[in-house]
């Protein structure tokens, strides 16, 4: 996982999936909702090796109540694709709940700061907003560069090819980065990185 070790929200080697509940993740010493696991953090399921191969497979949050997660597959819908368990249930999970929560707030500040997006400031709220997609892009570049970043140890290896890409395409995110507001059509201006000069 590209989220850093200490930022960890929960692990456990004693995750189980109950028969016949394939998309439901317990654990009888961990509280995921105490801990502050929320819909769309990522699980790494890592043991039983028989199940779980290699580096293990990971999947995202749809729900979390108390020490039971629901799972689903990343970029799916809730119970579609193949689910992480059996029918008949397993045991001796072992889970990993890793967040990149600090990279995506600084991102996230960086980009409501850029194109004036403030929750007091009518009219430039981020419910205002016609289409979060392309911002939402820029954000997950950004969090990608600041990771690919902080693993670089030189100008050689994997991590700093994966930066250059990353900031290269972050780049172009951006100058193409639109912001509309309102609903539907509107006269409203959108927002550019060429338009967003705004002195308040």
């Amino acid at each position: 996982m590209l989220a850093p070790a200490w930022q960890k929200v929960a692990q456990g080697t004693d995750g189980a999936f109950s028969p016949g509940v394939p998309w439901s993740l317990t654990s009888a010493t961990v509280d995921f909702q105490a801990a502050g696991v929320r819909p769309g953090h990522v699980v790494q399921l890592r043991k039983p090796p028989s199940v779980f191969k290699g580096a293990g497979e990971i999947f995202a949050v749809a729900n979390a109540t108390g020490s039971a997660l629901t799972l689903r597959r990343i970029g799916m819908g809730a119970g579609l694709g193949a689910p992480p368990s059996p029918p008949v249930g397993l045991s001796g999970v072992e889970f990993l709940i890793a967040t990149l929560d600090p990279q995506i707030d600084e991102a996230s500040f960086e980009l409501n700061r850029r194109f004036a997006i403030d929750p007091l400031w009518p009219g430039r709220t981020p419910a205002e907003l016609r289409d979060a997609r392309e911002l939402r892009q820029a954000c997950v570049l950004g969090v990608l560069a600041r990771r690919y970043a902080a693993e670089t140890r030189g100008e050689q290896g994997d991590f700093a090819l994966k930066l250059r890409q990353a900031e290269a395409e972050l780049s172009e995110a951006l100058a193409r980065l639109e912001v509309r507001w309102g609903p539907g059509t509107t006269d409203r201006p959108s927002s550019s990185i060429f338009s967003t000069r705004i002195v308040r």
